[in-house]
């Protein structure tokens, strides 16, 4: 990562009032450990923050700290309500009112004419929920998904910072924090909170540890001694050590080969030539 990246970042954080985190498609556990992390350190720097991935959530991400606020609708900064199969021009005015606490929207037809029939009413979302969009762990804009598609998260308006260990395609002017000497996209998220200087926490650590583990295969694959240093500073901060996901559990018992059957029946005998 590049300083004058870093320094960007940190600016393009404190101008913005709401900050979208966005995930790939399927997301591995590091790169869901990582957006939630990023979450909750830019919450705690008082903004607003809105994460969403296109694919569901893996079982063995439940664990991590914030993870129940991962949504799929990262455009529902406004609700909208619309009539389908209504001519606008019956509509005399629209108000709206609170009656005991509770919002109530009011739309008057002109004499003579109907009002929409519940079946005409769609509820629905607009609007990005950020100033700034991070994206995190994508290797390109594809990998997104739907997000890809939509054309009110990337227009020549929209402020985007990506976060990673390996390159991504397909953005324009983004702010780039790619560390691809990482062996997780966690390690390099912990090493952009140092040098940012955001306040981290025990969620923050706990998340992240998991995430190195997660994604260096249990600090088996791409590790520098900077990862263990990584592992190190999280312990120290707080992080709390749990079991391996699941499903790494069942791969490591899968891994163990059974002995053969002969070898767990009665013991052989074994005799040879009797000495004179």
């Amino acid at each position: 990562m590049q300083q004058i990246d870093i320094d960007n970042f940190k600016r393009l954080v404190e101008d913005s009032k709401s900050v979208l985190i966005l995930m790939p498609e399927n997301p591995s556990l590091d790169i869901v450990a990582s957006a939630t992390s990023l979450s909750l350190l830019i919450e705690s720097q008082g903004k607003d923050v809105t994460i969403a991935s296109p694919s569901p959530m893996l079982v063995e991400a439940n664990r991590l700290v914030g993870v129940q606020k991962v949504t799929d609708l990262p455009d529902n900064k406004n609700l909208t309500i619309s009539f389908q199969d209504y001519d606008a021009g019956q509509i005399e005015k629209v108000s709206y009112n609170i009656e005991d606490g509770k919002f109530m929207l009011v739309v008057a037809p002109k004499p003579g004419m109907v009002t929409p029939n519940h079946d005409q009413v769609i509820v629905g979302y607009k609007g990005v929920a950020g100033d700034l969009v991070i994206v995190v762990g994508a290797n390109s804009k594809n990998s997104l998904g739907k997000f890809a598609q939509n054309p009110e998260l990337f227009n020549t308006n929209t402020k985007v910072a990506l976060v990673g260990n390996t390159p991504a395609e397909g953005f324009q002017n983004a702010t780039e924090l790619i560390n691809p000497q990482s062996s997780s996209v966690s390690e390099t998220v912990y090493e952009l909170a140092e040098k940012v200087e955001f306040q981290r926490n025990s969620d923050v650590a706990t998340n992240l540890f998991f995430g190195v583990r997660g994604g260096s295969d249990n600090f088996q694959k791409g590790v520098t001694a900077n990862t263990f240093l990584v592992a190190s500073k999280l312990l120290n901060e707080g992080a709390r050590l749990e079991p391996l996901p699941a499903a790494q559990a069942v791969q490591a018992t899968q891994s163990v080969q059974k002995a053969p059957a002969e070898w767990t029946q009665e013991p052989k005998v074994f005799t040879g030539n009797r000495l004179p």
